[in-house]
């Protein structure tokens, strides 16, 4: 057996879905894509992180010959209906800072890698899936997502991950192509409920609930809220509607244990008043593209999902943080959910607290109230 099917034998032994290979040359597709709108995608060429940069491994790393990818399927169990609707999948599994079982597959793929000699890095700045598209392990949906070609019933639910090597290994012939069936009336698109997905294959970032819920700074702005509904942290709205991805998700999958003994550490009143300890020992680990400086933003989503989740019942805990909480942000996206749920208690709240606030503040109060009335 030569190398390439050496490492592809032992990839699929150690448990991930696929494999393949393909060239360090630029991603030429990529980069056109990305300069034809900088205006979306200034945020992720900057000299801290540059995915125009990452497009074109060779010029940094000159050494590499090849780019292996690998795939990995991150919707092998069921997830904790607790969490569905609140936080994307994807996020719920990622071991990167618990250095879990995924991260020890990893780990020992590396190893057997260098065991053949192999000189490898991993950058994150690299194009994952359009390295996967061009290894020929995924086809592209009209919501941008990769999906699998082979495996996974043709799903969604996967994390490419490109590795360059020092080895020339021949490539697999490129898949970069729409794999999503004549029938589809865009499905996807229609479900997107901020209009992020604007038409096939294009998505604005900052319309999207994922950025908005961990990138976006400040207060969310006022005409996503209500449609970014419960979610907290990440979405999966596109994916879940796709008929792509109903043979996986229509299967009797078994239950993820561990993340059904941590799902209450996530629930929304429990988000809205977590302590420092809790967040950083409990929350961050899991989803830590938010600081753990940075607790005002999980409290600021968590205020606007209570507002979208309807109950009254959560009127008294937010007309306590609005009272209380230090940051300005989300005390005023509590007063946007007081606003948002109703009711005489929360009107008489927000009429008390309106003085007390600054310029923010003193907007939303006077908003929510416009609304009740």
């Amino acid at each position: 057996m030569n190398l390439k099917g050496r490492l592809r034998h032992r990839a699929l032994e150690l448990g991930f879905e696929d494999i393949g290979f393909t060239s360090s040359e630029p991603l030429d597709l990529y980069i056109k894509e990305i300069e034809s709108r900088p205006d979306m995608y200034e945020w992720v060429m900057t000299d801290r992180f540059n995915v125009r940069r990452g497009a074109s491994p060779h010029e940094r790393y000159p050494w590499a010959k090849s780019i292996l990818v690998l795939i990995r399927n991150y919707h092998r169990q069921r997830f904790p209906p607790q969490l569905i609707g609140k936080i994307g999948r994807c996020y719920q599994v990622d071991e990167r800072k618990e250095r879990g079982a995924e991260h020890q597959r990893i780990k020992d793929f590396f190893a057997l890698m260098k065991q053949e000699g192999i000189r490898l890095y991993f950058d994150e700045e690299i194009p994952a899936r359009m390295s996967a598209a061009r290894a020929g392990l995924v086809t592209y949906g009209k919501n941008c997502f990769a999906y699998a070609r082979r495996g996974m019933l043709g799903a969604s639910w996967l994390e490419s991950i490109p590795i360059l090597i020092d080895t020339e290994i021949e490539p697999d012939d490129p898949s970069i192509e729409l794999g999503c069936p004549s029938w589809c009336k865009n499905a996807c698109l229609a479900a997107c409920p901020t209009g992020a997905l604007y038409s096939p294959k294009k998505m604005n970032p900052f319309q999207c609930i994922a950025f908005n819920t961990y990138y976006g700074s400040g207060i969310t702005p006022a005409d996503l809220r209500e449609p970014m509904g419960t979610w907290v942290y990440g979405c999966d709205r596109c994916q879940e509607v796709c008929p792509r991805n109903q043979p996986w998700m229509n299967q009797d999958l078994p239950e993820n244990q561990s993340l059904t003994g941590r799902a209450s550490d996530f629930r929304l009143d429990t988000l809205l008043t977590m302590t420092q300890d809790h967040y950083v020992n409990k929350v961050w680990p899991l989803t830590f593209y938010i600081s753990r400086k940075n607790i005002a933003k999980w409290q600021m989503n968590a205020a606007r999902a209570l507002g979208n989740l309807g109950d009254r019942g959560h009127v008294p805990l937010l007309i306590r943080v609005m009272g209380d909480h230090p940051d300005e942000t989300v005390r005023s996206m509590c007063a946007w959910a007081l606003g948002r749920l109703g009711g005489p208690q929360a009107k008489a709240a927000l009429e008390s607290r309106l003085a007390r606030e600054g310029e923010l503040g003193r907007k939303e109060i006077k908003s929510a109230l416009t609304k009740i009335k």
